[in-house]
């Protein structure tokens, strides 16, 4: 969105109001205490005449233009026009009426009214012309002003249903007002009526003809009513009429309200808008920022903001965090280098044009010498009470009492006039720098001169000086920083080493740190430890150069550039200086916040000032801008409304107060929020929540959405919390609540059941297994049983010979295999009793090497024949293949491993003569269950994972496989 924002200036209303001290004073406009904002249909309005404004229960904005009803939330329109959802009959806008219960009546051509609450629309019964006005009264009943027509009345009847309507006056109406006695005034094309119970009552107003136009009729805060007619506005308190503005009893005053504070507005055909404040009346017209002089509208919001609707655009004004004071407020000149807070809550401003002295929002000339009228570029308080003047071009004078003395300049000792920094020290010596060097003068009147020449100084352009705690004098130039100590000796201080630092624009002093505003960021020097680091881009900081930092003594340094103000935290600051935290967060400050220009002025000092009242004040090309920290911190603290915009679920906009079921197989759901401040809306950051799905709060930033896909079915509850930046944080009064059904298939109901088939299926399918297995097996018992004797020992032995090994006489590896695979198959039901086991003989290689393959044989036969001695039915033992053996044991796991430690023991007690003591046999086992195994492989392997890890873990041991180490 473009707004125009502009801080206008009001020359017109300036006069004459007393002689100081030689000089003039100014009196402004009231309208300079605020800040202006411009919307035009560039910027997102429907069309630019603003016919009415309103402000719903839950913050938006409402604009009635003739292209429909345009919706604001601070950051952007919506446009509401006729559709069959709103039910508004014509796009032309005249009406915007606010009721209780976050209602809005909405009014227009045809005669269309509409009702809207929350997030519905309810369409009324049309009128029969052009609606000017709604007024719900104090029992809820509905009156409409219709243009040509006249007033009629629409009894409440049920929730926003209405009876019958009623003519009670027959004169073309603009606007309804109703007094709290219940009273009802009509502002006519021939006059004001009184309506009450008995009928209507015409009141004449005194010098005006009978039927002069009324516009416009309003109540103030004393329950007296206002009146803007074709001649002039008017007061009637219930009995008399009084003229509200003398000069404009001959002109047409098309609305009149009265703001929070008493002071009545008026808005003009043709003059514009007028602010009548003790009998004080101010203007803003075309020519001053007003879109157009022809004012349609006028609403105070709930922030104090006042909006004016006009032919030609919409115009806010507010109060900005900063005030600015320019020439228009008294300042010899717009281009300010310099600002000094002086006794009192006054400040002297050093600007292009000459000095000029602060006070109460208004500018006065410093002196009446032709001196004060030259460019002023630094000032300096001293002891005495006068204050040090450094110039451009004439070097230094002394203020006091609106008196300019010319004190130093190139004829007595200056190396150049062009003053840049001034110091008074805590000796009373006068510090003086030059673009050519720096000068002390002595308090016996003596001048020192110091320069490049005569000392380390590291380059004679000086541009601030300030004295720490210890008594060194700091002194930046435009090559570096040095000091002053107190043996007289200057010493630099290497500032290069970050990002290449050079300029040092000004210092902040705080006992054991030197804070420096560069042109690298803020440089922090630890003179303890003499050791320098900074605050810049490497810490987040989006620009290099600033030119001033100061303290608030509320937490937070204000650092000023070309780019507007900057704001972080003390605290933070320090953190990251010292690398306990990477980067720094930060406001910034510019033209939209008030600031009479985002180029604050460097190169000169002091350019800004943390005043004793709590104020802070910047030198910029336009003025200088002061801004209350403490009042910031009030908006803050602000408790801002938050609305849910909209909810979008599957690309279907829903009603997130009636759609609370959300039907199933929901895959994104997006959520549009906006918490509604119209101040400072771009700096509003957001968190949510979503619970049912989020434990913890997510940030958002300056992002206004949230999205979720594919959450699965349940009750959730969307909670959205809006703050400031440094504010608490506020929650929506009322989180959007929603219910996500399951799909079929996700119902548990439908879950338990096909868990329930799916066991059935299993069942009947392993029962199927068991029994063919079983028909199969006496299937294969009746063919042995016939088979002759000679046949069964010929198969017998060469069975035996086939499942043998040769050397051990241990069952072979095929063998094996088959009854692994018969067992594996028989235990199926209980496969938690069935472990296999593969033992290793450790380290037989050396056996082969060290004494023969012969001996080797030796070895396993002697690990065979105790293992067909220790393995009894129905475990079974077998060689599996060169020193590994096989073992199938039936039992659980635990006695398996009993039972495998046993045989390790026993093992590592056999004694080999023909390995002559020079062989400890040892083995390792590795062992595992079936239970979990798809298949008798599966069994295997995790064995050999087990044997694997037992020599990876020193052998001579019994591992067990365990799956989740694997």
């Amino acid at each position: 969105m473009r707004v125009s924002q502009i801080k206008y200036t009001f020359q017109w209303m300036l006069c004459f109001c007393s002689f100081f001290i030689g000089g003039f004073s100014y009196a402004a406009s009231a309208f300079n205490d605020y800040f202006m904002e411009v919307w035009t249909s560039h910027d997102g309005l429907p069309h630019n005449s603003v016919n009415a404004i309103a402000q719903t229960g839950d913050g938006y904005l409402w604009f009635a233009t003739w292209e429909g009803v345009a919706r604001y939330n601070g950051l952007s329109f919506e446009l509401f026009s006729r559709d069959s959802k709103t039910g508004i009959a014509d796009a032309g806008i005249r009406a915007l009426v606010a009721d209780k219960n976050n209602r809005l009546w909405i009014g227009g051509a045809r005669g269309g009214l509409t009702l809207r609450q929350d997030y519905s629309w309810y369409p009324q019964k049309q009128a029969t012309s052009l609606i000017n006005h709604v007024l719900i009264d104090h029992e809820s009943n509905l009156w409409l002003a219709v243009e040509g027509e006249g007033v009629f009345f629409r009894p409440l009847v049920g929730d926003n249903e209405y009876g019958p309507e009623q003519k009670v006056l027959d004169v073309g109406t603009y606007r309804l007002v109703q007094s709290n006695q219940g009273a009802i005034y009509a502002a006519t094309k021939s006059g004001v009526y009184k309506i009450n119970e008995s009928g209507s009552e015409k009141l004449a107003i005194p010098n005006l003809p009978e039927n002069t136009r009324i516009y416009y009729v309003a109540m103030d805060h004393l329950d007296q009513l206002l009146i803007a007619s074709a001649q002039g506005a008017w007061r009637y308190d219930g009995g008399q009429f009084s003229s509200i503005a003398a000069e404009l009893n001959h002109s047409t005053v098309t609305l009149i309200e009265e703001d929070d504070e008493g002071t009545l507005w008026l808005g003009t055909l043709d003059k514009g808008l007028a602010r009548v404040d003790y009998r004080q009346i101010d203007y803003i017209d075309a020519d001053s920022g007003l879109p157009n002089n022809r004012v349609l509208s006028w609403f105070q919001d709930v922030e104090g903001s006042i909006w004016v609707g006009t032919n030609g655009g919409l115009l806010r004004l507010r109060t900005a965090p900063f005030n600015s004071v320019s020439r228009s407020e008294g300042l010899l000149g717009d281009f300010t280098r310099t600002v000094l807070q002086v006794p009192g809550e006054r400040f002297l401003v050093g600007t292009s044009e000459g000095l000029s002295l602060l006070e109460d929002g208004k500018a006065f000339l410093a002196s009446g010498d032709r001196s004060a009228r030259q460019s002023i570029l630094s000032l300096a308080n001293m002891q005495s009470g006068s204050v040090l003047v450094g110039t451009q071009r004439s070097g230094v004078y002394v203020w006091r009492a609106g008196e300019m003395t010319a004190s130093y300049n190139m004829e007595n000792g200056l190396p150049s006039n062009e003053v840049r920094a001034l110091l008074e020290d805590s000796k009373g010596r006068i510090w003086v720098g030059t673009v050519d060097g720096l000068v002390v003068i002595e308090s016996d009147g003596s001048l020192k001169q110091i320069n490049q020449e005569n000392s380390n100084l590291p380059d004679d352009y000086i541009m601030a000086l300030m004295e720490d705690h210890r008594g060194r004098i700091w002194i930046g130039t435009a090559q570096g920083v040095a000091f002053y100590d107190r043996r007289d000796r200057i010493l630099t201080v290497d500032i290069s080493a970050y990002e290449g630092a050079q300029y040092v624009f000004g210092f902040y002093i705080e006992p054991g740190f030197i804070w420096m505003a560069t042109d690298r960021g803020l440089l922090r020097y630890d003179a303890m430890e003499n050791q320098l680091s900074g605050v810049g881009k490497p810490a987040g900081l989006p620009i290099d150069k600033f030119f001033q930092v100061i303290y608030d003594h509320m937490g937070s340094f204000w650092l000023s550039s070309n780019r507007g103000i900057w704001k972080i935290g003390y605290v933070d600051a320090h953190r990251v200086a010292s690398g306990e935290r990477k980067t720094i967060n930060f406001e910034h400050f510019g033209e939209e916040d008030g600031m009479g220009s985002s180029q604050a002025n460097g190169g000169s000092s002091p350019a800004a000032v943390s005043s004793r009242g709590g104020s802070l004040v910047f030198a910029t090309a336009n003025g200088v801008s002061f801004i209350r920290p403490t009042a910031l911190k009030q908006l803050y603290q602000y408790r801002l409304p938050i609305v849910i915009e909209d909810v979008d679920v599957d690309g279907r906009s829903i009603n997130p107060k009636v759609d609370k079921v959300l039907g199933s197989g929901v895959s994104r759901i997006r959520i549009n929020f906006a918490g509604l401040s119209y101040i400072m809306p771009q700096r509003l950051q957001y968190q949510t929540k979503l619970i049912g799905f989020e434990e913890e709060w997510l940030y958002h930033g300056s992002q206004t959405v949230a999205e979720y896909t594919n959450l699965p079915p349940g009750h959730y509850e969307f909670l959205v919390s809006v703050r400031y930046p440094y504010g608490d944080w506020n929650e929506a009064k009322t989180p959007f609540q929603f219910e996500i059904e399951p799909l079929l298939w996700q119902r548990k109901d439908m879950q338990l059941m096909a868990l329930l088939a799916f066991i059935l299926c299993i069942g009947s399918l392993m029962y199927w297994r068991v029994h063919s297995l079983k028909s199969r097996q006496r299937e294969l018992a009746e063919q042995i049983r016939i088979q002759t004797q000679a046949l069964r020992d010929q198969s017998e032995r060469y069975e035996r010979l086939a499942k043998e090994d040769a050397l051990t006489g241990l069952f072979n590896r095929r063998a094996f295999d088959e009854r692994v695979r018969r067992d594996f198959i028989m235990s199926f039901q209980s496969l938690r009793r069935l472990n296999m086991a593969i033992i290793d003989i450790d380290h037989f290689k050396q056996v082969n090497d060290r004494f023969s393959h012969l001996v080797g044989d030796e070895v396993i036969q002697l690990v065979a024949d105790y293992l067909k001695q220790a393995v009894s039915s129905p475990n079974i033992v077998a060689r599996w293949g060169g020193e590994e053996f096989t073992l199938l044991i039936h039992g659980d796991q635990l006695e398996a491993e009993e039972y495998c430690e046993q045989l390790r023991k026993g093992l590592s007690e056999l004694e080999c003569a023909a390995l002559e003591d020079q062989f400890q046999l040892t083995v390792s086992i590795g062992l595992s269950n079936a239970l979990g195994c798809p298949d008798y492989q599966t069994l295997l392997k995790r064995a050999d994972h087990a044997l694997y890890e037992a020599k990876e873990t020193g052998r001579n041991r019994v591992v067990s496989y365990q799956e989740f180490r694997h």
